[in-house]
């Protein structure tokens, strides 16, 4: 259900969904605030929804999401949200200083938030292992192409856009000393992680350089990326922070995995049995909370012994034998392994 009126005017967009029978007490009240991406972004938002989702299946709880208009809105965003909630959900690291700012006036919500670390008693919040998912993102890209030009768009420069960015480059560079050969990486940033129109602007420019793989890491912006993608012949895509393979099945090589979902789905568990845990946590591909897709529609399309030398790394890196530069610092420091 979307709202007008007064919460309109304060830059909101507001859907309720409305759980079933409570087994216990009174259901716990829930509100998402996202960025102004929304739901819908078929990325880092609807990952993060569908972890609510499950929650409410199982705890019976009542959940709602406010959407923002812009970050300036936040703050408002937090204190309206704060009104109506037991509980309040943020997304993103933009939220970081407003969520900072506002939990410390209602400490008796709980705050659950997403990428970034938030100090106080209410707040739970979760930074995932970005760059060990752009790492394998980075092989699968370097393994597969054959102009040896890659492309990255991005959003905005932020850490967790730096982690992916800076992992994606030490995956390349990977595969690059397995093949022998250099693989030339470009960057492009649109500044914006709503801005589709750019993104897909951004990407045809990559083209025009001779790029045959995009890696998206910019969120809402990245559809405008998928779409230039899909209408270029001999250009492939990787996507980001959830499964998206099945949106262009065969251009798609692989996608980032970042599972919001699981941690937000594990911190609602946590408030409704009575165990809320405030604090930092960092999740990461050793518990499975980031990697990359199984590529079921485009493992044809490499040869068996990348797909091998792929798998043999996906597991060093979950063991943590192999330690993946988070920044661009890291990066220069970083030695790839030489392995056949």
């Amino acid at each position: 259900m979307r709202l007008s009126g007064g919460l309109a005017a304060l830059g909101l967009v507001v859907c309720l969904v409305f759980p079933g029978a409570v087994a216990l007490g009174k259901p716990l009240r829930v509100v998402v605030i996202t960025d102004a991406a929304g739901l819908g972004d078929r990325g880092f938002n609807d990952v993060c929804w569908r972890g609510v989702e499950k929650a409410r299946e199982e705890l019976g709880l009542e959940a709602q999401f406010l959407q923002s208009r812009e970050q300036a809105d936040y703050v408002s965003n937090l204190t309206l949200a704060a009104k109506r909630a037991d509980v309040i959900v943020t997304l993103g690291y933009l939220f970081v200083d407003a969520v900072q700012r506002t939990a410390p006036r209602f400490p008796h919500i709980f705050f659950v938030h997403m990428e970034g670390e938030i100090s106080g008693e209410n707040v739970a919040c979760f930074d995932f292992k970005s760059e060990e998912g752009g790492f394998l993102a980075g092989l699968v890209a370097g393994v597969f192409t054959r102009s040896r030009k890659i492309g990255v768009v991005t959003g905005m420069d932020i850490p967790p856009v730096e982690a992916y960015v800076s992992g994606f480059r030490a995956g390349v560079d990977t595969a690059a000393v397995r093949r022998g050969e250099g693989i030339e990486v470009i960057v492009a940033s649109a500044g914006s992680f709503n801005d589709p129109v750019k993104g897909k602007a951004l990407a045809q420019a990559l083209m025009g350089k001779g790029v045959d793989v995009i890696f998206r890491a910019a969120g809402n912006t990245g559809v405008g990326v998928m779409e230039a993608v899909k209408n270029s012949d001999g250009v492939y895509l990787i996507g980001e922070d959830l499964d998206q393979d099945g949106e262009l099945p065969g251009k798609i090589l692989t996608s980032t995995l970042k599972r919001l979902d699981v941690a937000v789905h594990g911190a609602l568990s946590d408030i409704a049995r009575g165990s809320f845990q405030p604090g930092h946590r960092w999740m990461g591909a050793q518990s499975g909370a980031v990697g990359i897709t199984e590529m079921r529609y485009t493992r044809g399309l490499f040869r068996p012994e990348d797909l091998e030398f792929v798998a043999m790394v996906s597991t060093m890196v979950a063991r943590g034998d192999l330690v993946v530069p988070r920044t661009m610092g890291g990066l220069k420091t970083f030695s790839p392994p030489n392995m056949p």
